[in-house]
């Protein structure tokens, strides 16, 4: 039993093979955590796109850092996240619906069963980015409009209009 201070019981994840490590840009099934700082994985599988990987060689592990995907798509309030509406685009990518990627919602993730289970009956990767020119041009769009967006806002803050986030 965990008593107030204690540090909570190591976790003893349950990790895929290192060869089957997603790369970056592929989507893949992920029970995105709601309590990150808990490390718990979520209640069921949404889409996640990998933004990096890690790899420990000595101990055959690997992680990812993942986005959060998500069908709630806010259109016109997340404009600078990646959404993937149009029809074709979604089928490239073996998406099931259209989805939205909150750019900034990232966690590392252990590359284990726990966090990356694909629903029954679907493989765990359900695509890649690099297999869609309309999604990477979408995707250099949106880079180089955040980059503008954080040279903006360290302007503001240089300036005295803003106070630093």
């Amino acid at each position: 039993m965990v008593q107030d201070g204690d540090a909570p019981p190591a976790r003893h994840w349950t990790y895929h093979d290192l060869g089957t490590l997603p790369r970056q840009l592929d989507i893949v099934w992920c029970r995105f955590p709601f309590k990150i700082a808990e490390m718990e994985p979520g209640p069921y599988a949404r889409p996640g796109l990998v933004r990096q990987r890690q790899v420990d060689i000595q101990n055959r592990r690997g992680a990812v850092q993942i986005v959060y995907g998500t069908t709630n798509l806010k259109p016109g309030r997340r404009v600078l996240d990646l959404t993937i509406m149009n029809s074709s685009t979604i089928d490239e990518l073996g998406l099931r619906e259209a989805t939205r990627f909150d750019l900034d919602a990232t966690v590392t993730l252990p590359w284990c069963v726990e966090f990356f289970k694909a629903p029954r009956g679907l493989p765990l990767l359900i695509g890649s980015l690099r297999n869609s020119p309309r999604a990477m041009d979408q995707l250099a769009t949106l880079k180089h409009l955040r980059e503008r967006v954080d040279r903006l806002r360290a302007a503001a803050v240089e300036n005295g209009a803003a106070k630093p986030e």
